[in-house]
């Protein structure tokens, strides 16, 4: 491998998509990993992908096309890591939600790499995280950024090459996700708290706010561990179905 100026240029617009990439796609990017482990990483898989493209050095004509030719290699990295993530995020805020109707809103978890969140918010997140090891996520993904060098080599993307159909579909699964996941509390909670607003009617002697608040996360807690078996199942097939149409996208 000869170093001159046009393999440098072209070996970080490689560094641009992946570390791009990386900042953003599940696991890897998220709060929990140092930025100096991440910057490292794609300094690593960069080198690793160039070795294993064979990729040849592009010559840009003026400064001018190399910027663009930057900024096209940032919008793609970032794009395809937001494609990704839109699952992950909606787990986090269907365990917002969760945590709302539960009664464990203020049961903010503090972490020092990560902004402020609930508990549920940070359960859901790391089984999100787990399942998509388990499915082999990392390898898809890896394999599907390797492939995305050989249709749309440094440079050469331009953003016009995205179906906003096909994005907007990423968005409405995830979407879906969340509401599917959040469903059962969220309707167990609601008819809790009409028992809650008769017995208050009809026996006023009862304070339903004392009694009521601790039977409530109880209840919660028991949903969930019943229909923790079906979530299990529901969040694995989207996650491999989301990672098939990410692999399509990326990989071409």
């Amino acid at each position: 491998m000869t170093f001159d100026v046009n393999t440098l240029l072209t070996l970080f617009l490689m560094y641009l998509r992946v570390v791009f990439f990386l900042l953003l796609v599940p696991f890897f990017g998220k709060e929990f990993l140092p930025n100096t482990f991440k910057l490292f990483l794609a300094t690593a898989v960069s080198f690793a992908l160039f070795l294993y493209q064979g990729m040849e050095p592009v010559e840009f004509p003026t400064t001018a096309h190399y910027i663009g030719a930057m900024v096209r290699e940032a919008l793609f990295g970032f794009t395809a890591g937001l494609m990704l993530r839109l699952i992950f995020d909606a787990l986090q805020v269907a365990g917002e939600f969760i945590s709302v109707n539960m009664g464990l809103g203020l049961a903010t978890v503090f972490l020092p790499q990560q902004p402020q969140t609930t508990v549920m918010g940070v359960f859901f997140t790391l089984m999100g995280s787990l399942l998509f090891i388990a499915v082999g996520g990392p390898e898809v993904v890896m394999l599907a950024l390797a492939k995305s060098f050989e249709v749309y080599p440094p440079g050469a993307f331009s953003i016009y090459d995205l179906n906003p159909d096909y994005f907007l579909s990423f968005f409405y699964h995830s979407f879906g996700l969340a509401f599917k996941v959040a469903l059962p509390i969220i309707v167990v909670m609601l008819l809790f708290n009409l028992i809650l607003a008769l017995i208050n009617r009809f026996i006023p002697q009862i304070n339903v706010f004392i009694v009521g608040l601790p039977f409530q996360i109880f209840l919660g807690l028991g949903v969930l561990i019943a229909i923790f078996p079906l979530l299990y199942i529901l969040l694995s097939s989207y996650l491999r179905e989301h990672i098939i149409k990410f692999a399509e996208l990326v990989g071409g």
